[in-house]
């Protein structure tokens, strides 16, 4: 009797999968099937009023029309819900087939698998009883059924997209996925290969919020093409390849009741409403859902009349591609759309980080960002002609403390580069001065030339000290006070033959200081990976001579690894801005053409974000004015509240690193010279990190 059962049970699985598939919208399927598990742990099924959106792309997963479906849209708009959970759903029940789920990472498929799907699974009672029974049939990356059909949850790899075939295969987060994977092509183009097998039946799936940056800076939308997403790489690319459908509102003003987007350009920040562009009237908050459940996707080429009838001739493609934004998204609000877009662009002011603002433009307003740095090369002459008659090595009215950035190159014009800033309220900076350092003529500048050569004599480093940690600047308010440099940054990375050895010097010099207590003042600095998403990291490497030392010994010296991309973005901003204030670049009219072709010499690669040389003309000013920024973040002055400011950033007549120090008798007045800093002031400038 046992086997007999068991042969029974194994032919009615069996017919599951060989039963044509049931004919129901996909929509439908999943609105009576599918429970969805809220964070108090209740369920209840899925509700297609809440986000009414989601229900025709749901649809056009189910349709013979189509091989593929982009969904383009900001977070909390129920996407992966309906479009991955949902339509997982529906092919269970309704349409048995091996179906692939591509999840970013494999940390990010483990987390899905087990905190949604399987809670999906288990609170769905049609789903559950298809799960096959045997423990070692499912586990958190697959699952079989009993009708014998397969689901993977996986991440991209070139072993994933390998060889096997899938009904369906859905892409989730596409934006945050690597480009190239394995060297073999994007996930999409992997992705539809293994779906193609299955002719009309097969179906890929991409959705995300958009999450690359847009290509050309000066690009317009067309004429005749109102849908066209700008120039990107990633979700909206496909979306550009499909029949481009947008979402419509109705305005509900009698008088008008014509159709428009709910798109950023149609939201006011002022008064945090969405306005219809046509009689310019503002909707109140509450009438979003009624907007909503009566909102239609319109393809390019059509347009709605005010009736709702769908006229003309929409593009010949099988990829229905949609694309929303955040005022419709379901589950933001417009209060706090504003909220996070203004909190962003003040940190983008305040701090030239665009990190902040381009997470909001795309997650919270499924936007593409574009960077507020030109992709092109900067004019210097553009610079130049904005110079200011200042007197030379002098400190400006404006500046509250100093910072010193010091490069060092090697070869046979060994030296070290030295560039010294001037920094006010809000970021604003002041280019004091410029100056190399190629040979020791002693303390007081008297004795015989001394060639330095940093990567293999100690002694030049201690000149860094001497002539740039203790350095000082004369006030131009026409008092003998000077303001002294209250912190340098120093890149350990040397430049050209014998680079190792000046990393280690570096490391050597800065023992020497934490002898004499100096060490707070001195930020030891290299270019960290381009892939990195912070500007600045704390790391102790070991730099130790030991003969046995484990990879993870913690090193004595501290090293600041660099973002490099992101603080040139900064520094960028900060060149283009073009009238006085926050995060303005005062330039002096006294430093010669080169300087300024130094500072603009390099170019930011749109695509990736990379800043390059295009040549191997010098960059020294660009890259000293990214290590003074470095010190700028590492005092932490970006945190200053400047109404009751710390007292080495107070104003002149209050700040008290200002010295009117005299002038030994032997010693002629010079526009800068070195001074000894007392400790006690030392320690008042020394940051907490």
């Amino acid at each position: 009797m046992s086997s007999t059962a068991n042969a029974a049970a194994i032919r009615r699985d069996i017919a599951t999968l060989l039963r044509p598939p049931r004919r129901v919208r996909v929509s439908d399927a999943v609105a009576e099937s599918m429970y969805v598990v809220h964070g108090n742990g209740t369920k209840s099924l899925w509700d297609p009023d809440t986000a009414p959106y989601m229900i025709e792309p749901m649809d056009c997963l189910g349709s013979r029309m189509y091989d593929a479906v982009v969904f383009v849209g900001p977070a909390r708009t129920g996407k992966t819900i309906a479009l991955i959970d949902g339509f997982v759903t529906y092919k269970l029940i309704n349409d048995p087939g091996d179906g692939l789920i591509v999840q970013i990472s494999e940390e990010k498929a483990r987390e899905y698998s087990k905190k949604r799907l399987e809670r999906t699974f288990n609170a769905s009672p049609e789903i559950a009883r298809r799960l096959s029974p045997r423990g070692h049939d499912n586990n958190v990356h697959d699952k079989t059924f009993r009708a014998g059909n397969y689901l993977a949850i996986k991440w991209p790899s070139k072993n994933v997209f390998a060889s096997s075939d899938y009904q369906f295969v859905l892409l989730t987060d596409y934006d945050r996925m690597v480009e190239n994977v394995g060297g073999e092509g994007s996930g999409w183009v992997l992705a539809s290969k293994r779906t193609q097998s299955f002719g009309s039946t097969g179906m890929t799936l991409a959705e995300s919020s958009p999450g690359r940056l847009i290509i050309d800076p000066d690009w317009r939308q067309p004429d005749g093409e109102p849908h066209r997403a700008p120039p990107t790489t990633g979700i909206l690319d496909l979306y550009n390849q499909g029949d481009r459908r947008r979402l419509y509102w109705q305005c509900p003003e009698p008088r008008c009741r014509h159709w428009f987007m709910p798109i950023q350009e149609h939201f006011n920040m002022q008064s945090g409403r969405v306005f219809c562009p046509h009689c310019s009237a503002e909707i109140d908050p509450r009438a979003k859902r009624a907007l909503n459940m009566a909102g239609r996707w319109v393809p390019e080429g059509c347009e709605l009349t005010q009736d709702g009838d769908l006229i003309g001739t929409r593009r010949d493609t099988r990829i229905a591609t949609f694309w929303m934004e955040g005022p419709a998204a379901a589950y933001q609000t417009w209060a706090s759309l504003v909220t996070k877009l203004k909190a962003a662009e003040e940190t983008f002011e305040a701090t030239g980080n665009q990190k902040d603002l381009q997470s909001v433009t795309n997650v919270d307003w499924g936007r593409p960002y574009l960077n507020k740095v030109a992709a092109s090369q900067r004019s210097s002459q553009r610079l130049l002609d904005r110079a200011e008659q200042t007197e030379r090595r002098t400190v400006p009215h404006g500046v509250r403390f100093l910072t010193a950035a010091v490069d060092v190159q090697g070869g046979k014009a060994r030296r070290f580069v030295v560039q010294i800033h001037g920094w006010g309220p809000n970021r604003e900076m002041w280019v004091i001065d410029r100056f190399n350092i190629r040979e020791d003529r002693g303390p007081n500048n008297d004795e015989v030339p001394r060639t330095i050569s940093p990567a293999t004599q100690p002694e030049d480093w201690d000149l860094l000290t001497r002539d740039v940690l203790n350095r000082s600047y004369r006030l131009a308010d026409g008092s003998e006070r000077r303001m002294p440099v209250a912190a340098v940054a120093v890149d350990t990375g040397g430049e050209g033959d014998g680079e190792e050895s000046v990393t280690s010097q570096a490391y050597d010099w800065y023992r020497r200081l934490a002898k004499d207590g100096l060490q707070s003042r001195v930020f030891l600095v290299k270019g960290g990976s381009s892939k990195t998403a912070s500007r600045v990291r704390k790391t102790w490497p070991d730099n130790t001579t030991r003969k046995s030392r484990k990879s993870s010994a913690r090193g004595d010296v501290p090293l600041y690894l660099l973002g490099t991309d992101l603080l040139k973005d900064a520094v960028a901003a900060m060149m283009d801005r073009d009238n006085p204030g926050a995060g303005y670049m005062h330039v002096p009219s006294w430093l010669g053409r080169w300087w300024f072709d130094e500072l603009t010499y390099e170019v930011r690669d749109p695509a990736n974000g990379k800043w390059t040389r295009p040549g191997k003309r010098p960059n020294e000013a660009f890259d000293l004015a990214v290590y003074n920024l470095v010190v700028f973040i590492l005092l932490k002055a970006e945190k200053i509240n400047w109404e009751a400011p710390p007292a080495w950033a107070a104003d002149w007549n209050s700040n008290m690193l200002i010295e009117a120090a005299s002038l030994p008798a032997n010693n002629p007045v010079t526009e800068a010279r070195p001074v000894a800093t007392k400790r006690r002031r030392q320690r008042v400038i020394k940051p907490r990190l």
